[in-house]
């Protein structure tokens, strides 16, 4: 891909960037819209200029499955159903609203309810005129998420968009241990990404596997900020108590409560930009970064460039759109003879 990064790598301008770790309004579509709405104005009142959520943030990660068997866990998914958010609803449009008169670009997780009634794990980028600049699902759903959400699709693998301050990418949790969609984002030069995650717990928490847990999954984050060398913008999720218990979690010993956040900046050599956080607490966190730091470090290794052998190793992308219906005979043939069988 051949382009002019606008900033380039070596602007010096600063400027604000915040990840969210906060925790859903469970299966309620209305509050979880009110709740992203009042995080967005927060944040651009302290002069954040790109902000990201967590994933699914809308209407909450559904680990029930995970923490019951699947009949237990129907009536807290019918509800997480039908508060699932359209790409094109009323609900959508008030969050582009809220964007717009921010004047801030924001990466929203969310569960996409899409026509025909399936769910998907979506992000959408929208941009400070407040156009959805990128709208992509999940590529994979993971483990026991395949009893809920189906897999993305040909848009999933596009996920750097241009915003004012800079190339934006955007990854859902596992989604970092997708290799070749790794190498397909990076070939499109983002300066730097937002990284969705649920809640995950201290290493081994209940007995849970070390990939499941906070540190595993910064780390995860840490890596593709220094591989891309961009900046990671890494936002997580916080259970309640409460939460915990309309999402029937009680009990399960993965998780503690309250918890689940770790929500960190980190910088295009790796480094974390903030502090860490308790937690169990609800907070936006901030780093000012200029795209300077990113020359700093495509210098040493630019793995789409100075630091790659793309005659040896290279990836293919097969990026068609598939559909579930395809006339193999020509479609206007198909039309003409059910026509005939009407008449």
């Amino acid at each position: 891909m051949s382009l002019s990064l606008i900033p380039p790598n070596t602007d010096t301008t600063k400027f604000k960037v915040a990840a969210v770790q906060a925790e859903p309004a469970w299966c309620d579509l209305q509050r979880g819209v009110d709740k992203t709405i009042r995080i967005i104005h927060e944040a651009s009142s302290e002069g954040a200029k790109i902000i990201g959520f967590p994933e699914l943030f809308i209407p909450g990660y559904p680990w029930t499955p995970l923490a019951n068997n699947f009949v237990a866990a129907q009536p807290v998914l019918k509800d997480y159903h039908a508060n699932a958010l359209s790409i094109h609803s009323p609900e959508m449009s008030r969050i582009q609203d809220a964007v717009h008169e921010a004047d801030v670009t924001v990466v929203l997780g969310f569960a996409e309810h899409a026509q025909g009634g399936s769910l998907y794990i979506a992000q959408v980028t929208i941009t400070p005129d407040g156009k959805i600049a990128n709208y992509r699902r999940k590529l994979k759903a993971t483990h026991y998420e395949k009893t809920i959400f189906g897999d993305g699709n040909d848009q999933s693998i596009y996920n750097v968009v241009q915003t004012p301050y800079g190339r934006l990418a955007s990854l859902n949790c596992w989604e970092h241990i997708q290799p070749w969609l790794k190498t397909h984002m990076y070939s499109q030069y983002p300066q730097l990404f937002v990284a969705s995650w649920p809640a995950a717990f201290p290493p081994h928490t209940g007995g849970s596997p070390y990939s499941y847990s906070s540190e595993a999954c910064t780390r995860m984050s840490q890596f593709v900020a220094i591989e891309a060398g961009c900046f990671g913008i890494v936002a997580s999720t916080v259970i309640s108590k409460k939460g915990a218990e309309r999402m029937k979690l009680i009990g399960f010993p993965w998780f503690k409560f309250p918890g689940g956040g770790f929500s960190v900046i980190y910088g295009p050599d790796g480094s974390a930009l903030t502090e860490p956080v308790d937690a169990g607490a609800e907070v936006i966190i901030y780093a000012d970064i200029s795209l300077d730091k990113i020359a700093e470090n495509k210098i040493v290794a630019d793995i789409m460039g100075n630091y790659s052998r793309f005659d040896l190793l290279s990836t293919a992308v097969h990026g068609r759109k598939q559909v579930p219906v395809t006339y193999t005979d020509g479609e206007d043939d198909l039309k003409e003879g059910l026509s005939v069988l009407a008449s």
